[in-house]
């Protein structure tokens, strides 16, 4: 036990005592040197400002890296240190004494202890230690040459413009916009104070213009109201603000299409070894156009997700031109045919406005999955969203709300209101309680989804080993002890992506201004805004009287209905419902993840999460509820204007009638309303004709 005692002994003093003989060296040489009169060079550092990542801090940090006295206490990286100590500090035989020669790393000192070379299995022992500092020389060469290199610890480099080009661009592209809009507006403001608005023109039956409007009449059958009532609305071209905006917005499509839309980097600094991990290995980061990437998914073979960004980007876009068009031209054709045909072009382009930007949303996620990478010092990362995102994304917003400034041509014509089924089997109160359970289920499925990840990015480890990157296999357990796998990981949900993009405005990045605008605005408060209204037209609606006169009124001098007015709400929710783009978002997510799967062979592996299904059941009930609601909301309007007609048409056979009054009131305070209601509703007697009497 005492041989065995005596040989670990000696073992450890095999080990361990070269160093220490090497430290009261360096450390005596060291001592000798500042014995002299010696002045460190003023102001000097390494330059390893990565020290100040290290816990605790040592005292010698600073900003710029460590000091002179540094080396005091730490002699042994005199020789090695980064940015020439030895020149610079009198510790390391520098500064005001340095001699000319640059000192260079001594071997160990061999040791000969005797009667240690006869034990059994020392030579065995004694190679296989040899091997091992040959191993872990090397290895300690190769961190500090990884360390020295100037570059180390440097941000990553991004291609695309620079951040300062890119927020002049934005600033730009706003003014262009905004001012357009504006003086559009004012235009046309200072035009119709000078010359009075558009006519516009009213059709009759023989599809001639007509000079005055008929009076109104009503019939009913059964469950079937067919109104004859006036068309007032003003059938006049899109405002002026409109048709501007709606301009200077597809002048943004072309560079918002051949633009940078995103770039980003990820560079992975450990164990001396800096090592990018982003997809194209050959250039400096990963820079994506929305043609540059159609060109790529084509290359590899993902037809499907080019024809999905085409759809998007391109023939939506495309499609809702000609449609815009179309329906322009018909917009005064003497054919009803033709009208209806300008209503249903001008209806689409409103409805199908906001699918053009799908895949706007997924990367905006995609950049905040990046940066949420970030660990210093061992994983760096940059991503930003560049000039094509700018201009798509304005083009795919602006374009939206302009079209939704396009008034639908009237239509004469008969037509018919129809009791809803819901309204029929469950009644008005039972549509606001339906309701009502609708939006608190879209709540909690909402409130849910928003604070899960919607997206995820995975990056594999092993692009950190050869042939893909440079640390030798060896140093895996180094890599694991580092967590740097977990490090690899990021996810993202909808509320976390949209607090980032409002700390970003106040940083300096102003493409997060349109980027916030679309998550916080169109995806969230939107949604919620036009929920709430739904909900609101219910209550209305639930509260509101029968509108309908009942059979027996067949007399003239019977008292009439108050008149209430359509509903203020709904109008505000279809509105809403065609900015809100929570079901746009979705599928954004969808369409990229689905994309970026050529990057899956370079260890870049992009995928949707459980928060994407919440929010989906979320859309549907929004859907539903829209739909339950309104129909309703639609069929009470129609009753309030067939009551207004019955009342216009009884009091103009008696003036004295009960009620005059109140339809006076009710009919100015909502008279815009009311006009653009009758112009959507039928006129199916001529001025003088036999069968313009009242009919009940």
């Amino acid at each position: 036990g005492t041989s065995d005692l005596m040989v670990s002994r000696r073992l450890q003093l095999l080990v361990f005592l070269p160093g220490i003989v090497a430290s009261v060296n360096v450390s005596t040489n060291g001592s000798a040197g500042n014995s002299s009169v010696c002045k460190d060079t003023p102001g000097w550092t390494n330059g390893y400002a990565a020290c100040q990542n290290y816990i605790p801090v040592d005292p010698d940090c600073t900003k710029d890296g460590v000091v002179c006295h540094f080396y005091e206490v730490h002699p042994d990286f005199c020789a090695k240190g980064m940015n020439e100590p030895w020149l610079n500090c009198c510790s390391c035989h520098g500064g005001s004494d340095f001699n000319g020669v640059r000192p260079t790393t001594s071997a160990p000192p061999e040791v000969d202890i005797p009667l240690i070379g006869g034990l059994p299995g020392v030579k065995t022992l004694e190679q296989k230690l040899g091997k091992l500092t040959q191993t872990a020389d090397k290895a300690y060469k190769e961190v500090y040459k990884g360390l020295n290199q100037p570059d180390f610890n440097a941000p990553p480099e991004l291609e695309g413009n620079p951040i300062e080009q890119i927020n002049l661009i934005v600033l730009v592209i706003i003014a262009a916009v905004g001012g357009s809009t504006l003086l559009a507006w004012l235009a046309q403001g200072f035009y119709e104070a000078l010359c009075g608005k558009p006519s516009g023109i009213p059709l009759d039956e023989s599809d001639q213009p007509l000079v005055e409007a008929p009076k109104a009449h009503w019939s009913r059958s059964d469950n079937v109201v067919t109104v004859t009532a006036p068309v007032t609305e003003k059938n006049c071209r899109p405002p002026a603000w409109s048709m501007a905006m709606l301009v200077t917005s597809y002048l943004l499509l072309w560079p918002g299409l051949t633009q940078v839309i995103f770039s980003f980097n990820i560079v992975v600094s450990v164990l001396g070894h800096r090592i990018d991990v982003q997809p194209e290995k050959d250039q400096k980061s990963c820079t994506e156009t929305i043609t540059g990437l159609v060109n790529l998914l084509e290359k590899t073979g993902s037809h499907t997700g080019a024809v999905l960004i085409v759809l998007y980007a391109v023939v939506v876009p495309a499609v809702k031109l000609l449609l815009l068009a179309m329906g322009e031209l018909l917009r005064f054709s003497r054919n009803r045919c033709g009208i209806r045909i300008a209503r249903v072009c001008i209806s689409m382009v409103q409805a199908v406005s906001k699918w053009a930007c799908p895949d706007m949303f997924a990367y905006i996620l995609l950049v905040h999955l990046v940066r949420v990478l970030q660990h210093q010092p061992i994983i760096l990362t940059a991503a930003q969203l560049d000039v094509g995102f700018s201009s798509f994304s304005v083009f795919c917003v602006c374009s939206t709300i302009s079209s939704l400034g396009i008034s639908l041509p009237p239509l004469p014509g008969e037509g018919a209101t129809m009791m809803p089924f819901l309204v029929r089997c469950l009644g008005k109160q039972g549509i606001f309680y339906v309701a009502l359970g609708l939006a608190a289920v879209f709540l909690g499925l909402f409130g849910a989804g928003i604070f899960m990840p919607v997206m995820a990015l995975r990056i594999d480890e092993r692009q950190l080993y050869p042939p893909a990157g440079s640390v030798p296999y060896s140093a895996k357990p180094i890599i694991e002890a580092l967590a740097i796998p977990d490090l690899l990981r990021s996810d993202v949900s909808i509320i976390s992506c949209t607090l980032a993009l409002a700390g970003e405005i106040f940083s300096g990045e102003a493409n997060s201004i349109f980027a916030f605008a679309m998550f916080g605005c169109c995806v969230l408060v939107l949604c919620l805004a036009d929920v709430a209204l739904l909900v609101l037209a219910a209550r209305r609606f639930s509260q509101q009287p029968s509108m309908v006169p009942k059979a027996q009124r067949r007399s003239r001098n019977e008292k009439l209905l108050p008149s209430y007015g359509s509903c203020p709400f709904m109008p505000w929710a279809k509105v809403f419902r065609k900015l809100a783009m929570l079901e746009v978002c979705i599928m954004g997510v969808y369409v990229i993840t689905f994309c970026l799967g050529i990057y899956k062979e370079q260890g870049i592996i992009v995928s949707t999460c459980d928060g994407l299904l919440v929010l989906i059941s979320a859309e549907v009930m929004h859907t539903l509820l829209f739909w339950t609601v309104a129909p309703a909301v639609e069929y009470s309007d129609g009753l309030e204007q067939i009551n207004y007609a019955y009342k216009a048409a009884q009091s103009e056979e008696d003036p004295d009638v009960e009620g005059e009054q109140s339809l006076n009131a009710g009919c100015c305070t909502n008279s815009s309303l009311l006009s653009s209601l009758f112009s959507t509703q039928t006129r199916e007697l001529q001025p003088n004709s036999a069968k313009s009497k009242r009919t009940l």
